[in-house]
């Protein structure tokens, strides 16, 4: 069975941010932007067009 990279890495992001205290989720509609919301109250933090923006942010 072959792992689609991509899938694997929004799997890493998403276990990260839980850790941190976020939810990670992709926007539904366009441009399907990825956001952080507060694993609490689910109000949302951060977006970003892109994992690399999100990972960049997950790091400060």
């Amino acid at each position: 069975m072959t792992h689609d990279p991509e899938s694997t890495r929004v799997q890493l992001l998403t276990d990260r941010a839980e850790r941190a205290g976020y939810q990670l989720m992709r926007d539904s509609w366009p441009p399907y932007s990825w956001i952080l919301l507060d694993a609490e109250d689910g109000e949302p933090l951060h977006s970003a067009a892109t994992l690399d923006l999100i990972e960049q942010w997950l790091a400060r």
